[in-house]
């Protein structure tokens, strides 16, 4: 049993050696043939390649021949004469050389027809010839000429050209100007135009030094402070007024990466050079000046005529938004004798420019307005059926600022955060029954607002223009206690209450207009019958008395007897919102 088992194992591990075995032969024939595959691919490339390139193998072969011999030649030349040389000596001397015969051996060699200083001149005249186009090249490169400067007779150096010379009386008229021009330098200058080596020319500095040292004047050097080319005077060291001139520009900076902050004036302070000795100033008072204003702000005191802001800014004939950003708050102050307003801000000696890029949303992108027809509003008559709302963009610009004030605004992108919601508003068409409305075209919008401007809004039409049955008035919702004005002047002709009706009610009956006013709901009644009053007079309060679901003023206008559609007669403000209950 035992032996049976031993069998069994040698004969599995038989077979395992003799599957590896072939799984090896069949990589190796494999590989063997991928590899010669490759192999007679590249072979046949080659040959093709070769095949192909035969013309140009032999044009290339002969030029390289060409040139070989030419090079070569002349030692081969040489060489050959030297060799038939020494043979016909040895043959002329019985085939020996003696003293005499190698003297003339050695003479042919080195001068005769081929001999060696053939072949070194042959090759020297070429060498020599190019080292000489190279020399001449470098002389004539090395050449330079300039413009030889003499001012007042006294050669001063050599410049590239006239025009430095200007420039440089320009910066000397610069540092003598301090002086309002009462001293004059002489500076007539001469030219002459001279081949020189390589040297340096005078800069427009140097000249101006050269021509103020030569002038006999007390000098010293220094650097000259300018602002826009005027020359203030100079300075023994210029680093305080550097750092003066930072600090100024650094009190507006931010945390804004890409602001630019800059003066609005050139200012130039390290250009150093002789200036007269009488135009050097004072550091501080220079510090002093460049620190302080030209311009202080201006104020206007009110006077006792004066009564509001509109009146004020017409007045000084000053746009009202410029006094407004002047003095915040200025549209809405109550102004007193002798209060102080400010009509124009202090300007700095220097001018600081600040350009940023800012981010911000711009929320009044305007809306588009589309109406129908909506036949259950009689003719003359709208509503709105969806207000209207803004759209909202983000906009990126550079901003620009001088002393704070906005000058300019460069958008650079604009990304749209919200479209606008087009505002729809239904325009009525149903026809007017005959005989419901009395017309008095004249008092078309003569009834102000019964309410402060712009305050409440239109909960109910009448039932003319879509309004619930029997409704004569427009119904006007607030908050409750408000006041109610008089919308015209006119006379009370009814003050009454109606528990089922329009609550605490007053009627005033305007005559120039001939129509009668009504006002319903109130909470409390200011006036009584036969009182005149006058147009924005307090006369009730706001209410919700007799049949009513809310706070709310209900206006009716009464023409000979009867009700008749008010809208036609009420000015409504502007933004009064529509909010149909």
């Amino acid at each position: 049993m035992k032996n049976n088992n031993s069998t069994n194992k040698n004969s599995v591990i038989d077979v395992m050696i003799t599957a590896i075995a072939l799984f090896g032969g069949y990589i190796t024939n494999t590989l063997y043939i991928f590899f010669r595959f490759i192999g007679l691919t590249i072979a046949l490339a080659a040959k093709a390649f070769w095949e192909a390139t035969g013309k140009v193998r032999k044009k290339v072969g002969r030029k390289l021949e060409k040139a070989f011999i030419f090079l070569f030649r002349p030692f081969y030349n040489t060489a050959k004469y030297m060799y038939i040389a020494v043979k016909k000596a040895k043959k002329d001397n019985g085939g020996k050389l003696g003293f005499k015969s190698g003297f003339a051996l050695a003479g042919n060699v080195l001068f005769g027809k081929n001999g060696i200083a053939v072949l070194l001149v042959s090759f020297a005249i070429p060498v020599i010839s190019v080292f000489f186009l190279f020399s001449i090249i470098a002389y004539a490169s090395s050449i330079n000429y300039a413009v030889k400067l003499s001012v007042n007779g006294n050669f001063l150096g050599y410049i590239e050209n006239e025009q430095v010379f200007l420039d440089a009386k320009e910066v000397l008229n610069e540092r003598i100007s301090y002086f309002d021009n009462s001293i004059e330098i002489p500076a007539e200058p001469s030219y002459s135009v001279e081949q020189v080596g390589n040297i340096d020319t005078l800069t427009k500095y140097q000249i101006a030094d050269l021509i103020l040292g030569k002038s006999g004047v007390n000098l010293d050097y220094g650097y000259g402070f300018f602002i826009n080319n005027r020359f203030y005077g100079a300075l023994m060291d210029f680093t305080n007024v550097k750092d003066t001139l930072d600090g100024l520009l650094s009190q507006y900076k931010t945390n804004n990466e890409s602001e630019i902050i800059d003066f609005e004036d050139n200012i130039r302070y390290d250009e150093a050079g002789l200036y007269l000795a009488d135009s050097f100033i004072d550091e501080d008072w220079l510090i002093d000046l460049l620190t302080g204003t030209s311009k202080q702000s201006s104020y206007y005191t009110v006077e006792d005529e004066d009564e509001d802001a509109e009146g004020i800014a017409e007045k000084l004939n000053i746009d009202i938004e410029v006094l407004e950003n002047l003095n915040p708050g200025f549209s809405d102050m109550e102004f007193e004798e002798g209060d102080k307003i400010k009509v124009s801000e202090e300007i700095p000696f220097l001018s600081i420019s600040i350009t940023r890029t800012e981010v911000y949303n711009k929320e009044d992108i305007p809306f588009d307005t589309e109406t129908y027809d909506d036949y259950d509003i009689y003719e003359g008559q709208s509503r709105i059926v969806q207000d209207g709302e803004f759209g909202v963009n983000e906009i990126t610009a550079n901003v620009t600022y001088v002393n704070g004030v906005e000058t300019a605004r460069n958008i650079l992108k604009v990304v749209n955060l919200k479209q606008p919601v087009t505002e729809i508003i239904a325009l009525g068409s149903k026809q007017t029954p005959a005989g419901t409305i009395k017309d008095i075209p004249s008092a078309y919008e003569m009834l102000e607002w019964p309410l402060n401007y712009g305050v409440g809004e239109i909960s109910q039409w009448t039932y003319w223009e879509g309004g619930y049955d029997g409704h004569t008035g427009i119904d006007i919702a607030t908050s409750y206690g408000n006041p109610v004005f008089a919308c015209a002047d006119g006379i009370v002709t009814k003050v009454e209450y109606s528990n089922y009706g329009l609550g605490y009610h007053i009627f005033i009956y305007h005559e120039e207009l001939g129509i009668t006013s009504v006002y319903g709901h109130n909470s409390a009644i200011l006036v009584h019958e036969g009182q005149r009053v006058s147009k924005d007079e307090h006369i009730a309060n706001v209410g919700s008395t007799g049949k009513s679901t809310g706070p709310h003023v209900h206006l009716g206008v009464i023409i000979d007897g009867v009700y008749v559609n008010p809208h036609a007669y009420l000015n409504i403000p502007d933004g009064v919102r529509i909010n149909l209950v």
